[in-house]
């Protein structure tokens, strides 16, 4: 059961959380989750981006759109990956599948939310999650987990753009 995992992830990585959606639709076949979106005043050309796509041809086609409308695209294959790269750098936003090999992105997530707090930061990092598993419990973990945004694919480029300006 989903939520016995969750909840024995939640117990050995130590961290409590649960955020409030605060607008849900769906526009044709894609469905977007939001929860309260914690702006800073950085403009996008400076805004530093963590890629966390296991597909190549999905991260490539995000990190050429994107390479050109922020500061810096760093990518991971997996979530194993993010979490190495986000306890050594910081970023402004993650965007983060979630159904990937090694460590998928909800366990990836509640990591870097783990290392937030150890950090004691004001301003946890607003985490885009998407998943092609639409029909999954993905929507509700992802926010409960402390995940800002959760959007089904497939997906436009320019939604994960507007999406990173609402947040940064």
């Amino acid at each position: 059961m989903v939520n016995e995992r969750l909840a024995a992830l939640l117990d050995e990585i130590g961290i409590e959380t649960k955020k409030k959606i605060y607008w849900e639709e769906s526009i044709e076949s894609i469905q977007i989750v939001k929860t309260h979106p914690n702006k800073t005043d950085k403009k996008i050309e400076d805004v530093r981006v963590l890629l966390v796509e296991d597909q190549p041809s999905n991260r490539k086609t995000l990190e050429v759109y994107l390479k050109h409308k922020v500061g810096k695209v760093d990518i991971a294959e997996n979530g194993k990956q993010a979490v190495e790269k986000y306890a050594k750098e910081e970023y402004d936003i993650i965007l983060m599948d979630l159904q990937m090999p090694i460590m998928g992105g909800i366990e990836a997530s509640l990591r870097i939310r783990k290392i937030e707090e150890e950090r004691q930061v004001k301003r946890p990092t607003p985490i885009i999650a998407f998943t092609a598993n639409y029909y999954s419990d993905d929507k509700d973990i992802s926010v409960e987990i402390g995940m800002d945004v959760y959007l089904s694919k497939p997906f436009q480029c320019k939604t994960i753009y507007e999406l990173i300006q609402e947040y940064v």
